[in-house]
């Protein structure tokens, strides 16, 4: 860590002048802050955050004591369970169960103030103080509207204040609802969440049986109208049958018969029309190609003429080459290749006669048909106009027993359906008696109160940081002031006086602070040691006045000629430290001409050390201890004595001080640790420096060696001399 400057050095100037702070006298002390202060601030003040979160923790306790306990039992139905499928007019849920919409509605109606009232009335909650909360009896006394109103109005408080002791929530993401009931009784409480389940089941059968009910009496009534409805149409086609001779299954058989073989009949002489037309057709089409028509190429008289035809055109062709085409045997195969052809053009020009004939008959047998057809059509044309209307009243008798088929099918299911009705929703877990309350988490409480004391404390602790203006370290009162700290002085704890302290112990941390002291003022100028020191400081109880004596003491003890003045003539305290008497003193030798300087002085018979006491002053005497006189004591004192300690009044509170500065070669400083205000010390620095003393340097006093630990970076070694102590006492 970089040493931070202590002061800015002055020129020699034949007099010691106070030394200029670096930053302003009346700008406040600001430590720097990091994670380790803080850490620091928290630890020197764990104390207080112990308490702290001892309190808090107590608090908790009690406050977990007074609160009453409460126990929360759970109990969990699943929403969308299967029913068996029984009658086919069951609804089936869908393989994959109710979607979050359902679950929350039936979350809802499991809510609802219709179960809170069933509760009510099955628990009797109305004689529970808990729940009933003053609220009263709820039976009125009287009939009348008024009475009826109020307890209506009881009713509804009391199904309020149920509603406020039962949750119901639905776990995460599933179908199953939770019903935790709340309650001063582990047994309460779980008899209120098995109701509570009792009755939202119980009111969902109900509600089905009361769906079922008013099914079965819509299917009374319709059932009967009916058959009221069936009766009048079948008497309406009795009727008309008999008032237009229509027998069923007579005259409407006889014309289905006959218009059928008809139609049959026509249907078949339709097909061979169409295939003696074709036949033709294709015969007629071919014009010089008949011989190609299937009729011609099956003839076997067309056959053998074909083959007589190929053997004369062979024959006439034989003759062509050996005789010629004029030889008599030539001529007359050539008139008989003319005749073979002739035969065989009339053989098939009576072949497609014959086809013309066949499509003339079935023309005229398909007309026939037809012209029958239509006949009988016409006749049973007056029939069917009958037919219709008698279709039309059998058609609304069929649908009339239809419907009164499924009427009375869904009447028979519906019937002792009460016995096997199920709600929607199936008790998964009933509630138990909890064997320890869920409020208050004392152990909870208890941990969170004191974490919350913790932190209570550790504001506590830096707003009480924050607020310190006294100093606890000498590095703070050099970068406030600019003045160095020549000595910390620790606090004597145990019984023994500071002054006796110095004769027992000469080499413990008291006793050296102390020689620090001396080795400070001897070092604080250079050209001679200082003769005459003031000892003063801002306010009073610094321990100025007993780290001058012991110091004085210590002193004298070595074999140095030291003279202790007590200067403090308001609360002088060092015929006190030695236990001598303050009947002469520096007031005789400051206002008495004919006093001797050996009858003032006390000389101390454990170390030799000389005490002049302030002696017995006077309001009109008190100019003299800043008059020329004492200026003459101090500078003859001076000349005897090695060291002459003057016990001054703090600045504050005398004026006189800031006089006898100017008188003295150097001025110490004394500020107490943990105790002087910093902005006490700053207005005495500042009427130091404006009386132009001289002042050697500050002395922290009764310094707590374990508290400045905890606020310093390091600790004062006070331990290091312990084993040459211990060697020294024996």
């Amino acid at each position: 860590m970089q040493q931070r400057p202590l002061a800015r050095l002055q020129p020699y100037t034949g007099r010691a002048a106070l030394v200029t702070p670096q930053r302003p006298v009346n700008t406040p002390y600001e430590p720097a802050k990091d994670f380790t202060e803080s850490l620091r601030t928290v630890w020197r003040n764990r104390k207080l955050v112990l308490t702290c979160s001892g309190a808090f923790a107590v608090g908790a306790v009690l406050l977990a004591l007074i609160l009453p306990s409460t126990y929360a039992a759970d109990a969990r139905i699943e929403v969308g369970t299967r029913e068996p499928h029984i009658w086919s007019t069951d609804q089936q849920l869908p393989a994959t169960g109710p979607d979050a919409a359902k679950v929350e509605s039936a979350r809802i109606g499991a809510q609802s103030r219709d179960v809170a009232s069933r509760v009510v009335d099955k628990l009797h909650l109305d004689t529970n103080p808990e729940f009933d909360a003053g609220i009263g009896p709820i039976a009125p006394t009287a009939k009348t509207p008024q009475a009826i109103a109020d307890a209506q109005g009881r009713r509804d408080r009391l199904i309020d204040n149920l509603l406020k002791h039962v949750d119901i929530t639905i776990l995460g993401r599933s179908n199953i609802i939770n019903i935790q009931a709340k309650s001063h009784s582990a047994d309460t409480a779980a008899s209120l969440a098995n109701a509570w389940v009792d009755s939202y089941l119980n009111q969902q059968r109900h509600e089905k049986l009361d769906d079922n009910d008013r099914v079965e009496s819509y299917l009374s009534h319709r059932i009967a109208d009916l058959r009221q409805q069936l009766a009048k149409s079948q008497q309406e086609v009795a009727d008309y049958r008999r008032a237009n001779g229509l027998y069923q299954g007579i005259n409407a058989d006889m014309g289905a018969e006959q218009l059928t073989e008809m139609n049959n009949q026509l249907i078949q002489a339709q097909a061979a029309k169409a295939e003696a037309d074709s036949k033709l057709n294709a015969a007629i089409g071919r014009s010089g190609a008949s011989d190609s028509v299937p009729e011609v190429v099956s003839s076997p008289l067309i056959q053998a003429l074909k083959q007589q035809q190929a053997e004369s055109e062979r024959n006439l062709a034989e003759l062509a080459t050996d005789f010629g085409p004029k030889h008599p045997k030539y001529i007359e195969a050539q008139a008989q290749a003319t005749d073979i052809k002739r035969k065989l053009n009339v053989e098939m020009s009576s072949i497609i006669a014959g086809l013309r004939n066949e499509a003339r008959a079935a023309d005229a047998r398909y007309g026939a048909l037809m012209a029958d057809l239509n006949a009988v059509k016409g006749e049973m044309g007056g029939d069917n106009e009958k037919s219709i209307r008698l279709q039309a009243l059998e058609q609304e008798a069929t649908v009339n027993r239809n419907l009164l088929d499924a009427m009375l099918n869904r009447a028979k299911e519906s019937i002792g359906r009460e016995a096997i009705e199920q709600p929607d929703a199936r008790l998964v877990s009933t509630a138990a008696p909890p064997e320890y309350p869920s409020f208050p988490p004392r152990t909870l409480m208890v941990l969170l109160a004191a974490f919350g004391g913790v932190i209570a404390g550790c504001a506590m602790a830096f707003l009480r940081d924050g607020s310190d203006q006294t100093f606890r370290r000498g590095d703070q009162i050099e970068q406030a002031m600019g003045i160095p700290v020549i000595a910390m002085v620790p606090n004597v704890k145990s019984d023994t006086p500071p002054i006796v302290h110095v004769l027992r112990k000469p080499i413990s941390p008291f006793s050296d602070a102390l020689r620090k002291i001396y080795i400070g003022l001897q070092l604080s100028e250079s050209r001679q040691a200082p003769k005459t020191v003031l000892f003063s400081s801002a306010t009073p109880s610094e321990g100025k006045s007993s780290t001058a004596a012991a110091l004085a003491r210590l002193l004298a003890q070595n074999g140095k000629r030291v003279l202790l003045i007590d200067c403090d003539w308001r609360s002088p305290n060092v015929d006190q430290l030695f236990r001598c008497s303050n009947k002469d003193g520096l007031s005789a030798l400051l206002t008495q001409d004919d006093i001797r300087l050996s009858d003032t002085i006390y000389v101390d018979p454990l170390s030799g050390l000389n005490v002049l006491v302030a002696g017995k002053w006077n309001p009109s005497s008190m100019h003299v201890l800043t008059s020329e006189r004492m200026r003459f004591l101090l500078h003859n004192f001076a000349k005897n004595y090695d060291l002459v300690i003057l016990d001054g009044a703090p600045v504050l509170v005398g004026s006189e001080v800031l006089a006898l500065s100017q008188m003295v070669d150097k001025v110490l400083f004394f500020v107490r640790w943990g105790h002087t205000r910093r902005d006490a010390v700053r207005d005495a620095l500042r009427q130091l420096a404006d009386a132009q003393a001289d002042l050697a340097g500050i002395v922290l006093s009764r310094v707590d060696p374990q508290g400045y630990r905890e606020f310093g970076y390091g600790q004062i070694p006070y331990g290091y001399a312990r084993r040459a102590v211990a060697e020294a006492a024996a």
